[in-house]
Order: C-alpha cells, then sequence, then structure tokens
C-alpha cells in the first residue's frame, strides 16, 4: 500500500478541512486507503461498524432493507463524505448496507482505535465530532426528503 498516497488523500479531503495540523497527522497516522469494487459491500446493514470512511473518489451507495420492497438505496454518498459513522455511536451497528456503486477509493479508520484516539485527545473529539454529525444531519434531511416523496406518491394514488 502507498503510505503516501494515503496521507496525500486524507489531506485533500474535504472532510479534514480546517482541522489542526496535529489533529490531522494523528488521525492520518489512524488512516488506511482502500479501494472497492462496483457491488464491494463495506458494512451491513445491523452488523458491527467496523469503520469509518471518508470517500476520496468514487460513490457509494447506503440501502436499507424494507419489508415488502427488499434493499432501496435511500442515499449516494459522494467524495468528502463520510460512511460508517456509526462506528462512533454506540451501540456500534451499521444503519446501513454501504455498497460501492463505481470504482471508489475511500481513506478509513479501525472503529475502536479512532474511538480510542478520540477518548485519549479531547481537542481531536470536539473536531472531529462535529464533521459527522453535519454529515448525519445531512442524510437525514434527504432521507427525510426521499420519504416525503415516496409517500406523497402513495397517497396521491390512494385519491
Amino acid at each position: 500500500m502507498d503510505v503516501s498516497g494515503t496521507i496525500g488523500a486524507f489531506h485533500g479531503s474535504p472532510f479534514v478541512a480546517g482541522l489542526a495540523p496535529s489533529e490531522r497527522r494523528r488521525l492520518a497516522a489512524l488512516a488506511v486507503r482502500r479501494t472497492a469494487e462496483p457491488g464491494d459491500v463495506l458494512l451491513h446493514e445491523d452488523a458491527p461498524t467496523t469503520h469509518l470512511g471518508i470517500v476520496v473518489d468514487g460513490r457509494v451507495a447506503l440501502r436499507l432493507q424494507v419489508p415488502g420492497r427488499g434493499s432501496i438505496t435511500v442515499l449516494t454518498v459522494e467524495p468528502g463524505d463520510v460512511f460508517g459513522w456509526s462506528a462512533l455511536v454506540p451501540p456500534y451497528r451499521s444503519t446501513s448496507t454501504v455498497v460501492a456503486v463505481e470504482r471508489t477509493e475511500a481513506i478509513v479508520f479501525d472503529a475502536v482505535a479512532l474511538r480510542a484516539a478520540l477518548d485519549e485527545d479531547d481537542g481531536l473529539a470536539a473536531s472531529l465530532y462535529p464533521r459527522v454529525l453535519r454529515s448525519v444531519a445531512r442524510r437525514l434531511e434527504a432521507t427525510r426528503m426521499q420519504l416525503l416523496d415516496v409517500f406523497g406518491r402513495e397517497v396521491d394514488a390512494a385519491w
């Protein structure tokens, strides 16, 4: 694995823009670059979340199992955004299945090591958690809009 490429991709990510140099170095020491091919499953819904990832290039779909509908994509994560945020929130179980929809390069952090680093460094935690929360908030809004669209069509069809 090309460590210099990992560090370059990490430092070039919009997710870490504005972090203090010491925080970037601390996170970069935990970062590993991974490549996923289309169809590769990175996380499974309701399984332990083993890592938090930042998409560097490519896209991943967040899919949910919906009774009567099967697996549906609720959101596509683009470069600069995270997947596996539940690695930081008990009970540390994935809220969706994460699947590469095209060749995807990501920076990933082992969940246990990342949580330990955040527990040890209040400044790092104070910088990282709001970034993750912004990502979660964007997803909640996108999911809400998608649900309004789905249920709006069902209501219209019932009339």
